[in-house]
This record gives C-alpha cells, structure tokens and sequence, in this order.
C-alpha cells in the first residue's frame, strides 16, 4: 500500500540541492516543531478512541448483527449510466493498457536517469500511491482499469472465436487450501522490493521486474482462470479490493439477481461488515499490509538508526552480514530484509494473541458459554481483521498525501518527455516541481485528524463485528477491550512513527 519515502527523496534528489533545506522521508523541505510535546497528542488521540467506545456502549445497542446497509444507485442518474456504458469502459480499458505498455517501453529503452524516465514515478507514486488513494476514497478503480486482467481478457475473446468457443485456461480448480497464500508472497516480495531492493529506481530494472510479475500473473490465469486467479493469487488485485471495501462506490457485478450491476453509493467503511469471517490467509494478506506500510515509516525514525548501528557492532552479526557482502548483499539491505520480516510476523502474532486473549477476557468475565465454545483465537482473527482496514487506510493517506503532490508533480514533465529523449510534446518538459507545497504544519494536523477518524471507524466496525460474533450487546462490549488497547497502542505507534520525520 505504499510508495517509499526513498523513492520519494531519489525522485526529488535533483532539484533539493536547489533549496537550502533538506527534505524529509514525506518531502518536505524543513523541520517544525509540534505546538504540543508528542505524548499530549498521543494521549489525545488515544483518549478520543476510548471516548468512542464509550459511545458505543451508551447509544449502539443493536441486539443483532446485520450486514445490511444503505445504498443508492447511481445508475438512476444518467450521467452515470453514461459513464459506466460499455463504450467508455472499453475505452478506458483501451488508455489504461496503452499507458502500461508506454511505460514498459519506456523502461526498456528510454533514458536510464530515473528522474527522466517515466517508469519511477509511474510505478511508485502514480500506480501504487495514487490508485490506491482513489480506491480507497472512491472506489475499486483497479478493477477498471486492470491490464493484466484487460490484456488477458482480450486474448481469450481471440481465442474463443478462433477455436469455436474454447476458453484459454486449463480449467484447474484453484486448490481452497492455498487460499491467498500466493499473493501473501507476492506481496511480502513487493514490499521488500519497494523499501530495500537498491534497484527499484533503475529503470531497466523495474521494466524487466514489471514484465516478469506480468508474465506470472497470465500463468496463474492460464491455469486456474482469470477470474479465479484475480480474486485468489494476484497481489494487487486483492490489496486494492481490500482499500476499496472502505470507499462510498460499490461496483455490483452482474448477475441472476442483479442482470445489470450495479453501481451504489454507501457510507465509508460500510463494505467492511460481512456476515462471515475471512479466510485465515486472508487474515494475513491485511495484517501484512499494516505491517509493511508500518515498517515503511519505522524506516526513517531513529530507532531504525539504532537498530542498523547495533547489528553492526555486534561481532557475530557483523561477521554474517560481511559472509552476505560476499554474495552481494550490503549490510543495510540484509539488516532491513530481516526487519520487514519481523515487522510482518510481529503484527500477525500480536493480533493473533489479542484475539486469544479477547477470548479467554470474555470467557472469565462472562463464562465460557457465553463467549462460545465453538470459537477459537483463529476464528477471532479472521473476523475483526477487516475492522483494522480503516486503520490501514488512514495511515496509508496521511503517510502519502504529501508524496503523493509533491513527487507527483513530476508526471507534468514527463507527460511531454517520458522517454527523456528531449521532447516536449505538451509543453510542459519545463515545469519545476514545487516540493514546499504541502506545508508539515498541514501534514501534521491533517495526519492526527486522518488517523483519529480512521481508528474511531475501527472501533465502530469492531462493535459490529462483535456484535455478530458473540451476539448480544453486553458480549460484545466486554469481548471489544483488548480490541481497543491494541487500536490504542497502535495509534500512538503511528503518530510517534510520523512525528519522526519533522520533529528530529
């Protein structure tokens, strides 16, 4: 979920020699300081959570869970009908894959400067910062404009009306073990490539790594289908659909009950309740999100300093990571690589335990029937962890905005030249990016806010989740507690984690 505050600075590295300041991990070009000391704003922001469960424990006394929620349809309006026509769709498939192939191209044969090459900031701001924005406040955009799931597509429409009707896939049954664990993977990889591979701003680099990742995605919708491999193994697929549960626009697809879609407006985080809970791979595809986009800002703090520092000093530490230098590996990457992996298992073991512990909490408090002998730690977990998607959301948002229109910026260039051959196609070759754009004063405040709303959202869903998993309005109070400590821990950690930056 996340576009690397080093990116960020590699991208912007050109003209920060031009200002007299240094720009932080976020882009901005100067240090503030906060108009409160740290721990009041923290312990603000952790009282507001608990104010909200309070809230929750006088007004929200629903007896049962239902996923229900208001909708309305969009296609009543004719604009939208418009919009959402095949013809546009179509086209806009049609853009999407032509700016794909431009920018592979670009990658194999332009100018190999990372600032000139349109790759870099396609990939690491535009694609991975700005759709997810969209998908998260607006809606699944992803699956719109997917081009592997279009290229594919259209390849099987070829060869169905070659081959009389025949379907290119193998027809394999995805496997219901393997579940997501594919794109947990994937994922995980993606990450480490984005915070630690020292490549990930070489242009050719990125291109053949972009090709490799699109030819595995065909093959997993060769064998298993492609609609069965979007919605199972491919990565981006699922994280984006995992932002867009949050968003106001649902996309309803067509079908026996619904002929033709639909497109429905709700309230944010309505797409989050369900009436069942997830797969435990799918458990883990969303921790992890958290965990990466955590270890994302954990990077620029100076306890990340400490923790490098410390692996060098140690002897034996530092005879391994020198054995590892051997084979080509420098001691920063190999102790970051060990750090992502850590970050990732913590954050599943530490809400797997709460879970635990929010099953023993409720059964010594309420008996052991009343926190239901059927349910297990697992079970749990798989249904609060949607509860933590707002959380996830919020951080993303107030962790990337400011890349997001600063290192942005650097698509109005590029459009006019994203070969770096000297065009200047739309006149725009010239522009200079702005990097005091976004003010820390506005990060700052905008941050608190964001994360705040994000977790009072959180809390919200875990009482609705609650509610459904242990039924009544007195279990689910009692069963939300350790829930609300971690929300509240995690909070203070990613407001610490963000204040790094523009305070030191």
């Amino acid at each position: 979920m996340r576009a690397t505050p080093r990116v960020a600075c590699c991208l912007v590295g050109t003209i920060a020699s031009l200002t007299a300041a240094r720009a932080s991990a976020h882009g901005f070009g100067q240090r503030f300081d906060l108009p409160l000391p740290l721990w009041l704003w923290l312990t603000g922001a952790s009282t507001t959570i608990v104010l909200t469960f309070v809230v929750m424990a006088l007004f929200v006394k629903e007896r049962r869970f239902t996923a229900q929620y208001p909708r309305l349809d969009l296609l009543r309006f004719r604009i939208v009908r418009w919009a959402a026509n095949a013809k546009t769709v179509a086209t806009i498939r049609l853009l999407a894959v032509l700016l794909f192939m431009l920018t592979v191209c670009a990658a194999l044969i332009g100018n190999q400067n990372p600032y000139s090459n349109l790759i870099t900031t396609m990939v690491w701001v535009v694609w991975w910062v700005g759709v997810a924005f969209v998908c998260a406040l607006i809606g699944d955009l992803w699956t719109l404009v997917n081009p592997w799931s279009t290229l594919f597509a259209w390849a099987e429409a070829v060869y169905a009306a070659l081959s009389k009707g025949r379907r290119l896939s193998l027809g394999v049954k995805y496997p219901t073990w393997l579940g997501a664990w594919p794109a947990v993977l994937v994922f995980l990889g993606f990450a480490w490539a984005e915070l630690i591979w020292g490549n990930k701003d070489v242009p050719s680099q990125l291109g053949a790594t972009l090709i490799g990742y699109s030819i595995f995605t065909w093959l997993g919708m060769f064998v298993f289908g492609r609609e069965s491999w979007l919605v199972h193994g491919e990565a981006f697929s699922i994280s984006f659909g995992v932002l867009a549960r949050f968003a106001p626009i649902e996309f309803v697809a067509p079908s026996e009950q619904v002929p033709r879609g639909q497109i429905n407006f709700r309230p944010f985080g309505a797409g989050l309740m369900t009436s069942r809970p997830v797969r435990l791979s799918f458990m883990a595809f969303v921790i992890l999100m958290l965990a990466t986009v955590t270890f994302d800002g954990f990077q620029e703090t100076p306890l990340m300093q400490q923790v490098d520092t410390a692996a060098q000093a140690s002897h034996a530490v530092s005879t391994l990571l020198f054995a590892l230098s051997e084979w080509g590996f420098d001691e920063f990457r190999v102790t970051h690589t060990v750090m992502l992996v850590v970050f990732a298992m913590a954050f599943v073991v530490v809400f797997w335990l709460t879970s635990w512990i929010t099953l023993r909490w409720t059964a010594g408090w309420l008996g052991k029937q009343a926190a239901g002998t059927e349910l297990t730690a697992s079970v749990v977990a798989c249904s609060f962890v949607l509860t933590m998607v707002p959380i996830a959301v919020a951080y993303h948002l107030s962790h990337y905005f400011s890349l997001l229109l600063t290192a942005g910026q650097f698509v109005i260039p590029l459009a006019s030249d994203p070969f770096g051959w000297g065009w200047n196609l739309f006149g725009t070759a010239d522009y200079k990016v702005n990097l005091a754009l976004v003010s820390p004063y506005v990060f700052w405040y905008g941050a608190v806010t964001i994360i705040v709303v994000g977790h009072v959202i959180a809390v919200y869903l875990a009482h609705m989740a609650a509610l459904r998993l242990f039924g009544s309005h007195r279990r689910a109070l009692v069963s939300q507690v350790p829930m609300l400590l971690l929300m509240v821990a995690y909070t203070s950690l990613s407001l610490w984690i963000l204040a790094q930056p523009i305070v030191g």
